[in-house]
């Protein structure tokens, strides 16, 4: 007896040791897919979209089926250009949850960032039937039929949009740029009668459009008609009539039409509404030259061109028209004039010089190029030399400016042939190659300059900026020291060596070179103690390095220099929060939000880093003081989702249901369709134990969002409002001495109520000797949360069954969920009567659970004890388990052995019975189980016993 007990002892210790190393490797808690959820929507805000999207890639892992994960997901990928994976995620939450609007929204976007039109539409018209009437989409649905150039379905859909929405502003601003749209459309195709027709409906909406009134005056202007033009702009001088544009636009316009009175009339409106107007007081006098010259009844120039045309060989005459026509502006008029007299004196010295004049006055520079050569070359002098340098250089730089490069070059070089120190040549040539980012032969034209003038500070300048191009900025720098020690009071090199620092600060932040980046950026602050830009992209860098107390330590010099930054407050308190100082955070982010109580950044900012303060805490398993910090987060914005979802998460690991259920009523206010809110309001009527409630609370969420998990938490509700129960058992006991089998069949009944069960049984048996049957009543009954009783009383008709039997047990939970249990049984058969006291004792570990059960019998002065051990391993949420149990002893409560228990205690007996049993849909139960048994009759003689036994269970 003694090595049987020491083996049931060292059984026993080691399923313990099982179960605590069970629970060991499962006391690690890891994030569930909401806390990672939470984290993603936090990293999107901080614009950390990869490890958002690390995030969000673990959160569906835990829960594949989390349609808001997915959507964010979505919009990662997105916001990463990474189309074909956002386009993946949203397509699939739209199929999940045809209602998520903001999943069309993103699928619309998706599209258009693609040029993908026709599919872009397909969801839009998609959303419009979730949707009706929504503006976003209708919005959506129009740019869609802009973009496609389906202006006139557009113009239908414009004046649908604008009597839905009247008074909208977006509406009114996109009818006005559809309108806009389609006139330019028009306008490019050639057919003015539309586009005036959609410019003056986009007026009509917003009379002061610059774009459309503008648009129809060059039409008219462009087709010649003046007197429309003129129309348009008196029409919009009626509304504002001292609108110094347009008073000018009309002024151009009478001039235009040669009607000089009302010219001047509007001339002298202008200056008196603008007296100090330059270049009104310049018009002043040229207009009053132009149309005396316009109504001159005797014109000198056509009185000398009709003497010409009598006498072409008339000097005088020649000379006059040339003049009149200079002095009027008329280049090519002169030029005429001035080649035919060389025609007749191709050597005429004084035509050639004019010839020169006026090919430079009309900036014919190559023209005048060549001439000036020719003249160079006839009679050289140092003024010619100069000119025609100078000439060539003009000519180049209209090249350059028409982006003909080689030709810019020729022209360059000839001058430079000519007199290559020219300053202005190697300027210029210089200029041409950086334009083509040609820097290794800009670099040389650079330093030839320099050779020839070596302190030029222009060319310095130039070579340093080329250097910092070409990222050599340690001599662009040197460089540019060197001017600022030549002219200390010159800011210019001040600004051109900060410059170059922040530039190649910038380009090493993004190579990611921080170290590097922050060299350049400490220079510009040894150049520049002063330059706010330079000390704001190191507190970036430092935040980035996670070298926070750096960051903060630039963050107050900068706060320092201007006290109140709002930006550098504002990233203060960003980086307070990547060090987890959220209250230090908090504080500037309330200072922020008290000053401008009217700006949205700064209110979000101070929730955002209330709710992160308050998640510190909840994550570090300090709820009390995560709450009221959560609370002050809901005071100031009450739809903060994350504050309301902690909050009741808090009051439900409290168990103050009521509490945390007015959360979940109140985020479904703000988040009708959130799979989270639905789920936590049935959550919380299950801890009332308001089970129909949580029952249609947990239906209404499996039918939104129909998932695995929620299905199967619907079932876990509907069942736990059901009361009645009905069971089948079948116990079959097959013996190795014996001829015949036990065979019980037993019906029951079973009825649930608040504080637990009770249950009526009918047991039958068939055997030779009769027909055996037995009543049973059983109850459970929960006194408290730790206390609850279990009692039975049984009655049979002595065949097969016992005569009476009772049982009562009385089960005590304490600290670590150790559950112990006392209690006692009466058994009455025909030939004896025995008595036993029951106890066990209960523990959980992870998912096994242990049960020891010990019986002391006491049967007509005999005393015997039975010893079982349960072990369960649970599956499927709990509901199902397989069980492994073994026993030393016959005890009362072993079904299949009542029959015959007087005989049985006191001999050695062993039994070993494994089982599964599986619940479906919290409904239906069933089981099967399997025991062996065997006992010892005598020296080296033993018997065996078989059972089976079958259960079926249904609740309705």
């Amino acid at each position: 007896m003694k090595r049987t007990v020491s083996c049931i002892l060292t059984a026993l210790l080691l399923c313990l040791a099982a179960g605590v190393q069970a629970q060991i490797f499962n006391t690690k808690k890891n994030k569930d897919a909401d806390e990672l959820y939470a984290e993603a929507v936090q990293a999107t805000r901080a614009g950390q979209y990869q490890k958002a999207i690390a995030l969000s890639q673990q959160a569906l892992k835990i829960r594949p089926d989390f349609t808001d994960q997915e959507l964010l997901l979505g919009r990662l990928y997105m916001l990463t250009n990474n189309y074909p994976a956002a386009r993946m995620y949203v397509h699939k939450v739209i199929k999940k949850s045809p209602n998520y609007r903001d999943a069309y929204l993103y699928a619309v976007n998706i599209e258009m960032l693609t040029r993908q039109y026709a599919q872009a539409e397909k969801y839009v018209n998609d959303a419009l039937k979730q949707f009706p009437g929504d503006k976003e989409f209708m919005l959506k649905k129009l740019g869609i039929l802009d973009v496609t150039e389906r202006f006139q379905s557009g113009n239908v859909y414009a004046e649908d949009l604008l009597e839905k929405f009247t008074g909208d502003t977006s509406v009114r601003k996109a009818y006005v740029g559809h309108y806009l749209m389609a006139g330019h459309f028009y306008r490019q195709r050639g057919i003015p009668s539309l586009a005036e027709q959609h410019y003056e409906k986009a007026l009509a909406m917003q009379p002061g459009n610059q774009e459309a009134s503008s648009s129809i005056m060059n039409m008219h202007l462009k087709s010649g008609s003046y007197e429309r033009a003129l129309e348009q702009v008196n029409s919009e001088l009626a509304g504002n009539p001292g609108s110094y544009d347009l008073l000018m636009r009309k002024l151009g316009l009478l001039q235009d039409m040669h009607n000089y009175p009302e010219a001047l009339n509007v001339l002298q409106q202008v200056l008196k509404n603008h007296p100090g107007d330059a270049k009104a007081r310049g018009l002043d006098l040229s207009l009053r030259m132009e149309a005396a010259s316009w109504y001159t009844n005797t014109d000198p120039y056509m009185l000398y061109t009709g003497i010409l045309e009598k006498n072409p060989g008339n000097r005088e005459a020649l000379d006059k028209v040339i003049g009149i026509s200079l002095a009027r502006g008329a280049y090519r008029e002169a030029l005429a004039w001035i080649n035919t007299g060389l025609k007749s004196s191709p050597g005429d010295q004084r035509l050639q010089s004019l010839k020169l004049d006026v090919l430079e006055s009309d900036r014919k520079f190559g023209e005048a190029a060549i001439l000036a050569e020719k003249l160079l070359r006839s009679a050289p002098s140092a003024e010619k030399r100069q000119r025609y340098i100078a000439l060539r250089v003009a000519s180049g730089r209209d090249y350059l400016a028409q982006q003909q490069y080689d030709l810019a070059l020729a022209e360059f070089e000839s001058a430079l042939r000519e007199s290559p120190s020219d300053t202005a040549a190697l300027d210029m040539t210089a200029n041409t190659y950086i334009t083509q980012k040609d820097y290794p032969r800009a670099l040389d034209v650079l330093n030839s300059a320099l050779a020839a003038h070596p302190s030029n500070a222009r060319f310095l300048m130039k070579k340093a900026s080329v250097l910092a191009e070409t990222g050599q900025y340690d001599e662009a720098a040197d460089i540019a020291r060197s001017l600022q020690t030549r002219f200390p009071g010159n800011h210019r090199y001040t600004d051109l060596i900060t410059d170059m620092h922040l530039t190649a600060g910038r380009q090493f932040m993004q190579a990611e070179e921080y170290t590097l980046a922050k060299g350049q950026f400490s220079l510009v602050l040894d150049n520049d103690p002063d330059n706010m830009e330079a000390l704001n992209y190191l507190v970036n860098l430092e935040s980035a390095r996670q070298q926070y107390d750096s960051a903060i330590y630039y963050a107050d010099i900068a706060l320092r220099l201007q006290p109140d930054n709002k930006e550098m407050l504002l990233k203060k308190a960003s980086v307070y929060t990547d060090m987890k100082r959220y209250a230090d955070a908090n504080t500037i982010n309330y200072q922020l939000m008290q000053r401008y109580p009217y700006t949205v950044k700064y209110r979000t900012a101070y929730v955002e880093g209330l709710v992160a303060e308050a998640l510190a805490h909840w994550r570090n398993n300090r709820p009390d003081s995560a709450f009221p910090i959560f609370q002050q987060a809901l005071a100031i914005d009450k739809k903060d989702s994350l504050a309301l979802l902690n909050s009741m998460n808090i009051l439900y690991a409290r168990k103050s249901y009521d509490s945390a259920l007015v959360y979940a009523n109140e985020a479904l206010r703000y988040y009708p369709e959130s799979e989270n809110f639905l789920q936590r309001r049935a959550l919380n009527l299950e801890g009332l134990q308001d089970y129909e409630a949580a029952a249609r609370a947990a239906d209404t969420l499996a039918r939104r969002f129909p998932s695995a998990d929620n299905k199967d938490y619907a079932d876990l509700m509907a069942s736990k409002g059901l009361k009645n129960q009905f069971g089948l058992f079948y116990l079959n006991s097959n013996y190795d001495y014996a001829s015949s089998n036990y065979n019980i069949a037993t019906v029951e009944y079973r009825r649930f109520f608040k504080k637990g069960s009770w249950a009526a049984r009918a047991n039958y048996a068939g055997r030779e000797e009769g027909t055996g049957l037995m009543g049973e009543a059983e109850l459970y009954y929960t006194h408290s949360k730790s206390l609850y009783s279990y009692a039975l009383a049984a009655y049979g008709n002595k065949i097969v069954f016992p005569q009476l039997r009772l049982a009562y047990s009385i089960f005590k939970t304490f600290n670590h969920e150790i559950e112990g249990e006392l209690g006692a049984r009466y058994l009455m058969t025909d030939s004896t009567n025995s008595v036993t006291g029951v106890t066990s004792i209960a523990k959980p570990f992870g998912d096994f659970w242990v049960n020891l059960r010990a019986y002391f019998i006491s049967e007509e002065g005999d005393f015997n004890t039975s010893f079982n051990l349960t072990t369960r391993y649970y599956m499927n949420r709990r509901q199902d388990y397989l069980a492994l149990i073994a026993g030393l002893g016959t005890s009362p409560d072993d079904r299949s052995r009542l029959v015959q228990f007087p005989e049985l205690t006191g001999l050695l007996t062993r039994s070993i019975a494994a089982g599964y049993q599986k619940t479906i849909r919290y409904r239906t139960t069933l089981g099967l189980f399997g025991t062996w048994i065997n006992q010892k009759i005598g020296d080296n003689q033993f018997q065996n016993q078989y059972d089976i036994y079958i259960t079926v269970q249904r609740k309705f």
